[in-house]
């Protein structure tokens, strides 16, 4: 295992400089590269056991072009990730069914080591998958979601004491799954006005019923866990090379979908002043 074959891609020259070196002398035999092009030149050239680049090359996310293709030429390769921005860990843990694993920046030596014996010696073959985008799974798993969003509710001893049905708890959820998915798929930076319409005046009812606001911001946070719950399980079926700016898109829903919420509560505490 030690003379396991790994390709190094990281855009950063001193680390291009020192980490392989390093790796050389604990007996592997390592190939850099600094970019994605080059990457992809290594990979269709050379057979490796382990890819480690880093998350963000060029642009963001482009560490995951490189994983994807050396998912579909070498599937039997262990994919892992080096990133600089701890901020992300939450979203990266959804990947481990497809990057093996992931590291943050500067990688202790003694972890990476033992994180590659570990991930070859459990490796399996694995062959190429159907992918599909971030936006599918929001329509295909909608009562999924309602699901997880309704259990998180009933652990809410202020949400669980307005008296709604459990129907009533959810009927807002599909619609909005609906507006984030036309959303990624549009490309656009925000909802749609219809969206945004349609989660007023939700925000408008709930206030009715009884709802604070902590509330309301609370009921979004159920929706952002649910759908990462099931990004999670369902990684493998991802497009791995477009999920980063998916969920940077689904972040900037969920942004809008705060402050219309919020807005009837902002527009009383005007009124009262």
């Amino acid at each position: 295992m030690g003379s396991a074959r790994i390709l190094f891609v990281d855009d950063e020259e001193s680390i291009r400089i020192t980490l392989p070196p390093v790796l050389r002398e604990k007996g592997f035999d390592v190939k850099a590269a600094a970019s994605v092009a080059e990457a992809l030149l290594e990979i269709n050239a050379e057979k490796f056991d382990v890819l480690i680049a880093d998350l963000n090359l060029a642009e963001e996310g482009d560490g995951f072009l490189v994983v994807s293709a050396m998912r579909h030429i070498q599937p039997q390769c262990v994919n892992l990730i080096l990133t600089g921005y701890p901020a992300l860990e939450t979203a990266l843990q959804a990947i481990h069914s497809q990057v093996d694993d992931y590291l943050t920046k500067p990688a202790d030596l003694d972890v990476l080591i033992n994180t590659i014996h570990e991930k070859l010696g459990g490796r399996k073959s694995r062959g190429s998958v159907r992918v599909q985008r971030l936006s599918t799974l929001l329509n295909d798993y909608a009562t999924d979601i309602c699901e997880l969003i309704l259990d998180s509710m009933k652990q809410d001893p202020q949400m669980l004491a307005i008296r709604l049905s459990d129907s009533e708890r959810i009927d807002y959820v599909p619609m909005v799954l609906s507006g984030l998915a036309q959303q990624l798929d549009s490309r656009q930076d925000t909802l749609s006005s219809q969206a945004i319409l349609m989660v007023a005046e939700h925000g408008v009812r709930r206030k009715k019923k009884g709802y604070t606001l902590r509330m309301l911001i609370e009921e979004v946070h159920f929706l952002e866990q649910a759908v990462y719950d099931l990004v999670q399980k369902n990684w493998g079926t991802l497009d791995i090379t477009i999920l980063s700016s998916e969920l940077n898109g689904f972040q900037n829903g969920l942004h809008a979908i705060r402050l219309q919420v919020a807005e009837p509560f902002a527009k009383a505490k005007k009124n009262a002043v």
